[in-house]
């Protein structure tokens, strides 16, 4: 260290043009200017020949060398340092840097030669101690790593004021500290020292060299490692505006992003950094990662390949052909890819805690727990191995097998906040309690989702024989479902992080879900919850082989719903141009992490459309059959050329004639049209002022104004120019409807109707007409018509609501309401009054379904309980009935004493006479005059 002070003293007193002129090409270099910096060390070269000193020609091939590592040319870069250490023996700092790329490229022996004839000339050259040190830890030789590792803090110790005039001597002080402290460190100490390392090594670092970028990038790293990616992206984002074109940070940022499953984002940085430096094998680390997030297991297993030729011996790199070969069910190359790892390092804890992670993150909960325990008993003193089983086991319901995983996890690396955020989930969990049920537990917080539960568990096991039937596979176990109290509580639960987009979500073991109380909008928790339980059955059936899009498009079948009218209008603008047409290579990337938001929504409507279109090619077993493949561990390339013969080139072209096919089918809703502004629409109409179609949408434009005098006259030049146009007779028919003359208004819009495509405003208004002058019979057609190519609009069905209502068609009237409560799932209105008119009806099993339907919703008001008893009663099933009574009464009802009489008319009704007489007697002793109360007394012939 002594000679390396000597040297920076020496060429600092030595200052000339020269040392100026490297000065510029390093700080060129920093700043990621390399083309720039590398001009400067040729040209500086060129002029120098062999007439330059020794330290000075050391220090330009030490710069070039950097320079061209930078970019990829590390043959070139150690080629130069090679020849010049030969030249200059006694140079610690050129065999330092040849050891370091050696290392780097994974040749180990080149890398342990250089880095002993550094310590030959220099015993305490710290590039070469580190360099040495970081060999004794690739080897599995952990106990001789981490003593090597406390030398460099020790050294730091004794001579403070030395190193921290030295940017690039901190940096190495910095991660060996790092090490050491995790090595040897638990909890607060460890806490404090690793804050050390922040805030007096690395920040002391850009002290030494406000440009040094490497300090916030370590940082960066840092934190990103303990998931907390706002600190993270903070110091990335320092390091950045120093070095804009530094291929580790760009890496660092898109692992960040992969964290958070931007994978869009990840990739494009990871490209970036690629066309910085080619050969930078952690970019093509941070492909493969992102390629088995996204399912692309192909292409994960090319960037691996790639990884794993730039350094044969890189574990990381290891970890990802042995994750992509076992995600393409190639057990021999994953097995060749840890024979690999094995065979440099007895030990390889990071290629086993990489392993686990990858595998987890594509459920392959069987393999990703062992590569995860044989991580932890590699090296015990790591926190990612023992952090990652623990999130692993709370996917598979073993919450207390992860607590002492998490509390361990964290005394090791105290700035892990996934590891704290699910100690506090489970923490909050302690409390809570199962309702069991014959193939589910269904956990809750007991103080505010008691009843829930009990709802929960009846509807998953009244829906379960039916999926199971469906799919031919019955779990072997017990499934968990977890209600958590809260949204924040449900994220935290589901990914260790604050939030995520969703009320549900499924690991395939386990199902969680907010609570309903939890969120602003009430939501049909039973249709949430059989789509989560079609996910548990598809995913174990198949060992998690199935892909997302496939388990999402099995699931929205079996929801049973018609599809969105927002899918319509996405089918409607994605469709016909292609533009944001998913297929099989990106619909998966969709539901993960979608470009916008409209994308998700996207991803589910394909992948429902893609399941009927196969029915329809293929015919009505071809779904089961492509559920068979994946459970016989086949990709979709391959299971759609062994279930259906056809390729998948040719399976995704004729889907696309299918969406075509599909979009025929569907209208633009007046709701939809796409609106242009109104100086726009005069610009147009100013170059075209016979075009009748611009006249009606000026007309309208108007109208909607309430400009009615201004918009007349366009209606009817409209009107003069292409008689009966639809909106501008529509404008007509409503200019006279101001004047209340409907009988001009319907003589305008009858001829305007087109039957075989009937304008929405035309004939809606054309059906209020006919309502409102009482011919039922032809608004009941108009509606009909209109509904013909738009059968689900809840517009054409209620307005057929309104005509069966006055015409007294009970039995229509409730079958419009029924397809408008399909339309939404969370409506729970009309479920009420569906539930009441059966009632009225004497629909007993009708009335149950529906006031079930409201419970769905919500399971809090006694008015749904008090229906659904009554329809129970209805049908004689008492013991139901008498649940249901006593449930409305628990929520304290306005009129709890109408219920309990009813309550006491089913216990007498069921033979239990003498809690009838008690319900009833508690009644009439509070208000003797209650009139239902005295009747049933009478009919029990206990009348005074």
């Amino acid at each position: 260290m002594v000679r390396e002070i000597v040297a920076i003293v020496m060429m600092a007193l030595a200052a000339g043009p020269e040392s100026k002129e490297l000065d510029k090409a390093r700080q060129l270099w920093q700043a990621g200017r390399y083309a720039e910096s590398q001009e400067i060390y040729e040209q500086f070269a060129k002029r120098a020949k062999d007439d330059l000193a020794a330290p000075l020609r050391a220090r330009l091939v030490l710069g070039q060398s950097e320079c061209l590592a930078s970019q990829g040319e590390y043959d070139k870069a150690m080629a130069l340092l090679k020849d010049l250490a030969e030249a200059q023996p006694k140079n610690p700092d050129l065999w330092a840097r040849l050891a370091d790329l050696k290392f780097m490229r994974g040749d180990w022996e080149g890398a342990s030669e250089s880095s002993q004839k550094a310590l030959a000339a220099d015993p305490d050259h710290l590039l070469g101690r580190w360099v040495a040190s970081r060999l004794l830890e690739a080897q599995g030789k952990l106990d001789e790593a981490v003593t090597a590792w406390k030398w460099f803090v020790d050294r730091y110790n004794d001579r403070h004021a030395e190193f921290s005039r030295n940017a690039d001597s901190m940096l190495i002080v910095g991660q060996a500290a790092e090490r050491y402290y995790r090595a040897v460190a638990r909890g607060d100490e460890l806490a404090e020292q690793l804050n050390d390392v922040l805030s007096e090594i690395y920040e002391g670092a850009l002290r030494a060299d406000p440009r040094c970028w490497q300090a916030p990038w370590l940082e960066g790293r840092l934190f990103l490692s303990g998931y907390n990616e706002s600190a993270a992206k903070r110091e990335l984002a320092r390091a950045q505006q120093l070095n804009p074109d530094s291929a580790e940070v760009l890496v660092t940022l898109g692992q960040s992003d992969l964290q958070s499953y931007k994978l869009a984002p990840g990739r494009s940085k990871a490209e970036q950094a690629l066309e910085i430096n080619p050969h930078y094998a952690p970019a093509q680390v941070l492909l493969a990662d992102l390629n088995i997030s996204d399912e692309r297991f192909t292409d994960a297993k090319t960037a691996a390949q790639k990884a794993v030729a730039e350094n044969p011996r890189d574990e990381e790199a290891l970890a990802r052909l042995a994750a992509s070969c076992r995600l393409l069910v190639d057990p021999i190359g994953a097995a060749a890819a840890e024979a690999a790892a094995l065979a440099r390092n007895p030990r390889p804890a990071t290629f086993y805690a990489a392993l686990g992670e990858r595998l987890a993150d594509r459920r392959k909960y069987q393999g990703a727990e062992r590569a995860f325990l044989l991580a932890a008993a590699a090296d015990p003193h790591r926190a990612d191995a023992p952090i990652g089983l623990g999130m692993l086991y709370m996917q598979i319901g073993r919450e207390n097998e992860a607590f002492e995983l998490f509390r361990m996890s964290f005394d090791a690396d105290p700035f892990n906040v996934r590891a704290n955020n699910q100690m506090e989930v489970l923490k909050h969990m302690a409390t809570y309690a199962p309702v069991m049920s014959e193939h589910f537990s269904v956990m809750i917080d007991p103080t505010q989702d008691k009843l829930l539960a009990k709802y929960m568990s009846r509807y998953l096991e009244s829906v379960y024989g039916e999926l199971t039937q469906r799919f031919g596979y019955t779990p072997p176990e017990r499934t968990q479902i977890e209600i958590m109290k809260t949204h924040r509580w449900f994220s935290a639960r589901t990914i260790g992080l604050p939030f995520i987009p969703t009320v549900g979500a499924c690991t395939g073991k386990v199902v969680a879900l907010a609570s309903p109380k939890a969120t602003r909008k009430p939501f049909n928790w039973a249709r949430v919850l059989k789509h989560e339980v079609v996910h548990v059955i598809t995913l174990q059936q198949t060992e998690f082989n199935i892909p997302h899009w496939y388990t999402e498009a099995l699931a929205v079948e079996s929801e049973g719903y018609p599809r969105p009218q927002e899918w319509n209008k996405m089918l409607l603008e994605r469709v016909p141009n292609r533009k944001g047409v998913l297929n099989l290579d990106t619909i998966n990337l969709g539901f993960i992490r979608p470009k916008e938001p409209e994308d998700r929504q996207m991803a589910y409507c394909q992948a429902q459309l893609y399941a009927r279109y196969m029915l329809q090619r293929f015919g009505p077993d071809a779904l089961s059959k492509l559920l068979d493949a994946y459970r016989r561990g086949l990709t979709t390339d391959r299971a759609i050329q062994s279930c259906f013969n056809v390729d998948k080139a040719d399976f995704e072209a004729q889907f696309l004639t299918y969406l075509d096919e599909v979009v025929k089918t569907i209208r633009t809703r007046v709701s939809e049209e796409k609106p242009v502004k109104f100086s726009q629409l005069e610009r147009m109409l100013k170059e075209k002022p016979d075009d009748p179609d611009l006249n009606a949408q000026m007309a309208y434009e108007y109208f909607a104004r309430r400009s009615f005098k201004e918009a007349r006259p366009f209606a009817r030049k409209a009107l003069k120019l292409k008689p009966h146009h639809p909106l501008a007779s529509y404008v007509e028919a409503r200019l006279l409807l101001s004047i209340d003359d409907d009988e001009a208004a319907l003589s305008v819009l009858e001829p305007a109707l087109d039957p075989d495509r009937p304008n929405e405003r035309v004939i809606d208004l054309l059906a209020e007409l006919q309502m409102k002058a009482g011919k039922l019979d032809e608004a009941e057609r108009l509606y009909e018509l209109a509904r013909k190519d738009d059968p689900v609009h809840t517009k054409w069905i209620a307005g057929l609501a309104r005509v069966h209502l006055r015409q007294k068609n009970t039995e229509r009237f409730l079958n419009d309401l029924a397809m408008i409560a399909d339309n939404d799932a969370d409506d729970i209105d009309v479920r009420k009054v569906l539930a009441e008119r059966h009632l009225e009806a004497g629909h007993g099993e009708q009335a149950e379904k529906w006031a079930n339907e409201c419970l769905y919703i919500t399971v809090d008001d006694p008015t749904y309980h008090t229906v659904l008893a009554d329809a129970l009663a209805l049908q004689k099933k008492f013991a139901p009935a008498i649940d249901e009574y006593e449930t409305a009464i628990a929520l304290k009802p306005k009129k709890v004493n109408d219920i309990k009489v009813k309550l006491a008319r089913a216990q007498f009704d069921s033979g239990k006479r003498e809690e009838a007489k008690a319900t009833l007697d508690a009644v009439l002793k509070e208000d003797p005059d209650h009139p239902e109360g005295k009747a049933l007394r009478e009919t029990m012939g206990e009348s005074k």
